[in-house]
């Protein structure tokens, strides 16, 4: 039963989303169609974005991830201190959450993707009452200079958790990251409702975090491949 639900796991966790971002990279009308749900047209607006759950998504829970990720430093420096973990985190955990919040969401979407790519955000497009036009996921355009909408920052943040879920103990591991994985898909949600950010966005920082999270896991932690220590030591850790 276990290894049945784990490979449902790694399916609903690469298999599902890999499928949904092809078959939208043939077919983009779908994610068109996903966000026009949303979309009131008679308003022309996306009520969601200024409701108060959306403006939670938007404005407040970016500023909570990332004072957690200064408690996290702040943990890890103590406990590098002392040489013990200080709630859970020590310093090689505390690198490794830090280690994919910057390469993911940071690096990898933020300066890489979202500065780059160009690609216009829902809202601005012409099917939304807005003066530009629909670009393909991974297609370059010159509509947008920066903060674009290729990928979603905020479905990063959210797919972050799944490098904290990594860290459960083996037995609650699978349904940790399957919880990660729906926080994340939700705060993307949220982020489509509000015209913000088109399906393929979502998947993409979705894949791309949590495939992040789970090769830093292995190399810092599992396997303390990049940091010196004993992998089980507590110092280490």
């Amino acid at each position: 039963m276990r290894d049945r639900f784990g490979l449902g796991l790694r399916l609903a966790a690469w298999g599902v989303p890999l499928a949904l971002l092809l078959t939208v990279m043939v077919f983009p009308q779908i994610e068109i169609w996903l966000t026009r749900s949303f979309f009131d047209a008679d308003l022309r607006v996306f009520p969601f974005r200024v409701a108060p759950l959306g403006e939670f998504v938007r404005k407040i829970l970016p500023i909570f991830l990332f004072a957690l990720a200064i408690a996290i430093a702040l943990l890890g420096a103590v406990a590098a201190v002392r040489r013990r973990p200080l709630w859970g985190i020590g310093p090689r955990v505390a690198v490794y959450l830090l280690a994919c919040l910057a390469l993911g969401p940071g690096l990898a979407v933020n300066v890489v993707l979202k500065d780059n790519w160009g690609r216009p955000r829902p809202s601005t497009i012409a099917e939304f009452s807005g003066p530009k036009t629909y670009v393909r996921p991974f297609v370059l355009s010159d509509q947008c200079n920066d903060n674009c909408s290729f990928s979603s920052g905020h479905a990063a943040l959210g797919f972050w958790a799944v490098a904290f879920a990594l860290l459960a103990p083996p037995r609650r591991r699978q349904l940790s990251v399957a919880a990660a994985l729906l926080f994340g898909s939700l705060v993307g949600l949220a982020r489509i409702a509000q015209g913000g950010h088109f399906l393929s966005d979502v998947l993409v920082s979705g894949l791309l975090v949590s495939g992040l999270c789970l090769w830093l896991h292995r190399s810092m932690i599992r396997n303390a491949g990049f940091l010196p220590g004993k992998k089980t030591g507590p110092a280490s850790l």
